[in-house]
């Protein structure tokens, strides 16, 4: 029946429902490619986290001058595959280097050309908008004498959601891993 704003209540007769399968949802809750619905705080949060991560790590290998962009102000850091000398020192905003200078002298080196995570990060939420991960990664460089190099290091990293829905890192820690699966 129609109403004063011209808006009907009575049913279409039929309504059109795509097949299973057809394509991918149309929602906001939906992640992009991947047909699930994020039709929970939770779930956003960890597909949030996952996407988080790869694009710190193409930053870090593709475009180090937007990685000031998913640093905290307050964000920690050891990272010995790109600190120098290979430094398992803890940073900061504060040290000498910082958490920027490390991040962003490793990645203009070119240290690293493209990297692989191995499976799924795992993800564990540390508060209503606040995650950590785990994972392990493989890292590729250009050998000294020609040819792909290959490092393996686990990672685990924490990311905090500001008020403005951006994600930042506040902690990241890599270590080399063993090479004892491959």
């Amino acid at each position: 029946m129609p109403t004063a704003l011209g808006l009907t209540t009575d049913k279409p007769a039929t309504t059109h429902q795509p097949p299973p399968g057809a394509g991918p949802h149309v929602s906001s809750s939906t992640t992009m490619g991947a047909n699930a619905r994020l039709d929970t705080i939770s779930k956003r949060n960890h597909a949030a986290a996952r996407e988080m991560e790869t694009l710190l790590w193409r930053a870090l290998c593709d475009e180090p001058a937007s990685l000031r962009d998913y640093l905290a102000h307050d964000c920690v850091m050891i990272n010995p595959l790109l600190a120098p000398r290979g430094s398992c020192e803890p940073l900061s905003k504060d040290t000498t280097p910082s958490v920027v200078d490390v991040l962003q002298a490793g990645a203009d080196g070119g240290r690293f050309n493209g990297f692989r995570f191995w499976g799924e990060p795992l993800v564990v939420e540390v508060d209503l908008m606040a995650v950590a991960l785990v994972y392990k990664i493989s890292l590729f460089r250009q050998g000294r004498k020609g040819g792909v190099r290959e490092v393996v290091a686990s990672v685990s990293s924490t990311w905090r959601q500001t008020a403005g829905a951006d994600w930042l890192l506040v902690q990241f820690h890599v270590a080399y891993a063993d090479d004892e699966e491959e």
